[in-house]
């Protein structure tokens, strides 16, 4: 009669020994290490970045406040050129539209006795200029792009236009009296109705400006 076999015994588990212990404890540890030094690289990265975009965008702000208060010097000498102009071109527009009535009617008729040309307004545009080569227009406020780039427009039309009046008046001849005094008169009144819309667009652009820089600050006792 046969005898069944024993069950075999399970393999006896190999209890390591100190040094293979020690091995992949060090070896954990390398890893540890290798994930903290990862992890380090990724921050240190991460924070030079956020100093840079932090250094870059206060370069920006500092930039747009400066141009803004050169804006805001720029704006008000043009101002102040118009504000100088005006009464003269219409001054004009009326006595060359009295002079060109008195002709019409037959009766006695002069130049007005205050004329002397036209009053050219040569506008300030450095500080504009310098935003659109520094690039720093995009950073300021819509308002304030939307104002300044409507001005600076109507400024550029008016300059274009009054070379052509005056290119018009030089080519006036002196025999036909009525055509010289209908040009000029026409000019003036040109003339002085654009300085009328960019006195409304000078006080927008300064608006615009002065609340982007904020109040200004109090003077010292």
């Amino acid at each position: 009669m046969s005898t069944a076999p024993e069950p075999a015994e399970p393999p006896a588990t190999v209890a390591p020994t100190p040094v293979t212990a020690r091995r992949r404890l060090i070896e954990r540890q390398g890893w540890q290490r290798a994930v903290f030094e990862v992890a380090l690289l990724i921050a240190s990265a991460m924070l030079a970045l956020a100093v840079n975009d932090w250094t870059e965008e206060r370069e920006r702000t500092r930039l747009a406040q400066r141009v803004l208060l050169e804006l805001k010097l720029e704006v008000e000498q043009n101002q102040q050129a118009i504000v100088e102009a005006l009464p003269y071109h219409e001054k004009m527009y009326e006595g060359f539209r009295a002079s060109r009535q008195a002709l019409n009617k037959g009766e006695p008729w002069e130049y007005p006795a205050a004329f002397d040309g036209l009053n050219q307004i040569l506008f300030q545009r450095a500080a504009y200029d310098s935003a659109l080569l520094s690039q720093t227009l995009p950073h300021l406020e819509s308002r304030t792009l939307s104002a300044i780039s409507a001005l600076y427009t109507q400024q550029e039309e008016y300059t274009q236009n009054l070379r052509m009046f005056a290119a018009a008046t030089l080519q006036t001849d002196d025999k036909d009296s009525r055509r010289d005094l209908r040009l000029t008169e026409n000019c003036f009144k040109q003339m002085a109705s654009s300085e009328r819309r960019l006195i409304t667009l000078l006080d927008k652009a300064r608006a615009a400006i002065g609340s982007e820089l904020g109040p200004e600050p109090a003077a010292k006792p």
